[in-house]
C-alpha cells in the first residue's frame, strides 16, 4: 500500500467533484428517494446498511449485507476502504427494487478532507448522484465558538475555502460534521441533514442504517420492511461478492 500514490489519487479525482453554486444544483423534493449509507467493522468484514426513505419522511426500508475488505483503516484514506462496499450495496439495492435514489447520505466526509476527497466524494462521483457528507469527528480545524441553539453553524475552511459546517442539531448536544460529496451545496446539504434529524443528534435516516449495521456486526436479527408490500426479502439478498 503506497499512501503517495492513493493520496496522488484522491487529488486527481477531486477534480471531478462538482460543487454546486449557492443558488443552484439540486433542490430536495418531498417524495425524493434518499439512501443513507453506514458501515461497521469486525474484523476485515464490513457490515454494510443502506436505509431508504422519502425527504418527507416515509420510512421505506432498510438493508443490510456484508462483504470483505481488503484495504486496512487509515486516517484520511477512508474511501479506499469504505467506498466499494458502499457502492456495491447501492448497486445492489437499485437492481433488486429497481429504485433510484435522488440523493445519498453518507456518515463521513465529503471534500472537508485535507485533499478535498473523502468517502462522501468517492462515492457520488462513482454514482453521479448528489451525495452529502455527514460526520461525528472533523478532519480539519475551525475557529469560533458554536451556539448552543439547534440550527447554529460554523464553517469549515481548508485554506481560504469554506469546505463544510459544524452543525447543531439538537441543542446543547454535540455537532456534526456536514460537506459536500457530489452535485451539491453545502447550504442545501445543511438545511437537509438539518431538517432530517428532528430528534437526536444523528439525522434519522443515518441513525437507523448505524443501527442496523450495529446489529447485523453482533449477529442480531434485522426486522426490515419492505419496499413495497409484493417484495420480500429485503433484509438479506446474499453477500456482496
Amino acid at each position: 500500500m503506497n499512501l503517495t500514490n492513493l493520496a496522488n489519487l484522491q487529488e486527481q479525482w477531486a477534480t471531478q467533484v462538482i460543487i454546486s453554486p449557492d443558488n443552484a444544483g439540486y433542490v430536495p423534493e418531498s417524495e425524493d428517494v434518499i439512501f443513507s449509507l453506514d458501515i461497521q467493522y469486525v474484523g476485515d468484514i464490513a457490515f454494510v446498511a443502506l436505509d431508504v426513505q422519502s425527504y418527507s419522511g416515509e420510512i421505506i426500508g432498510t438493508y443490510v449485507d456484508r462483504t470483505h475488505v481488503k484495504m486496512p483503516y487509515v486516517p484520511q484514506f477512508f474511501c479506499f476502504r469504505e467506498g466499494p462496499p458502499l457502492l456495491k450495496i447501492v448497486k445492489k439495492v437499485q437492481q433488486h427494487f429497481k429504485l433510484r435514489p435522488n440523493v445519498l447520505i453518507v456518515d463521513g466526509h465529503g471534500i472537508a478532507h485535507p485533499r478535498s476527497f473523502g468517502v462522501a466524494c468517492w462515492l457520488g462521483v462513482q454514482t453521479n448522484l448528489p451525495t452529502i457528507g455527514c460526520a461525528k469527528q472533523t478532519l480539519l480545524d475551525y475557529q469560533g465558538i458554536l451556539g448552543e441553539q439547534r440550527g447554529s453553524t460554523l464553517s469549515v475552511y481548508l485554506g481560504k475555502k469554506e469546505v463544510g459546517k459544524v452543525l447543531r442539531t439538537q441543542k446543547a448536544v454535540k455537532p456534526v460534521f456536514v460537506s459536500v460529496g457530489h452535485k451539491m451545496n453545502l447550504i442545501t446539504a445543511t438545511e437537509m441533514i438539518l431538517n432530517l434529524a428532528s430528534r437526536y443528534r444523528i439525522c434519522e435516516p443515518l441513525r437507523r442504517a448505524d443501527q442496523a449495521a450495529r446489529a447485523y456486526a453482533k449477529g442480531k436479527s434485522i426486522k426490515a420492511e419492505a419496499l413495497a408490500s409484493n417484495l420480500q426479502g429485503f433484509q438479506n439478498l446474499g453477500g456482496l461478492n
